[in-house]
């Protein structure tokens, strides 16, 4: 009888740590607070937040908890997975992978954040009503809103580009700048490799053009220029390719 009971004690203490290892992906309107700016969060549907332990960390807006994650070694940074944002409709909690952000000057935000998050992207495509508006997923606003970890000059002259190797590291936000000199005619570069960084078009004028994407991809030679087989440059990611190798680091 004894042991019995004793082990259903046990059983039950085991059942209680496991549920405290689980935290609700909520928090309570006029209650819970901002961990970026400590104001009392009072507007559901514009918060976010992220899981750390059995704690769910609260903000009151996407720019406060992009804000929060650039201020915290890159190392220690959730997963997309563990981080959620509130749909703008209903205020129900969706992961980063899942979520669809509207960045706008048009819809009244908090902290001025200037985004809104949905569950699904046809319901940030039915909110878009101006041209200037944009809808992007979580790597998007990453790299739309996010502060600059790097930002490289280049100058591309002729077929060439100075300097004609350029480093950043794994994960960093880069800004990419590139003028033109003695070009006869606008030139439109890529990085390969990293399709995300887009075309860039360097104006015969001299006007300086820049690119922001994030460096997620670890390698030491991604080429620049106007294809794969006429590189005028290169791109170095320093960085661990896979979990196990950034653990021996």
């Amino acid at each position: 009888m004894r042991l019995r009971l004793f082990l259903r004690t046990v059983l039950s203490l085991v059942i209680l740590a496991g549920c405290a290892q689980e935290p609700k992906i909520e928090l309570v309107e006029g209650i819970d607070v901002c961990r970026e700016c400590n104001m009392v969060i009072d507007q559901v549907n514009q918060s976010a937040g992220f899981v750390s332990g059995s704690e769910f960390i609260t903000f009151d807006s996407p720019a406060c908890l992009l804000r929060y994650l650039e201020g915290l070694p890159k190392d220690e940074r959730p997963r997309a997975s563990d981080i959620y944002f509130a749909d703008y409709r209903t205020g129900f909690f969706q992961s980063a992978e899942l979520s669809t952000f509207l960045l706008t000057d048009h819809i009244p935000t908090v902290m001025n954040g200037r985004v809104v998050t949905f569950s699904d992207a046809s319901g940030a495509k039915e909110a878009k009503q101006h041209p200037d508006e944009k809808v992007v997923d979580w790597y998007g606003y990453r790299a739309e809103r996010g502060t600059p970890d790097q930002i490289l000059e280049v100058t591309i002259e002729g077929d060439r580009m100075v300097p004609d190797v350029v480093e950043v590291e794994k994960d960093d936000l880069v800004i990419l700048r590139a003028v033109g000199r003695e070009l006869e005619a606008d030139l439109t570069l890529t990085v390969t490799g990293y399709p995300e960084a887009g075309a860039i078009t360097v104006p015969a004028a001299g006007d300086t053009v820049e690119v922001r994407f994030l460096a997620l991809k670890p390698g030491s030679g991604f080429p620049i220029g106007p294809s794969k087989d006429r590189p005028f440059g290169m791109l170095k990611v320093a960085g661990a390719h896979t979990s196990d190798e950034e653990a021996q680091r």
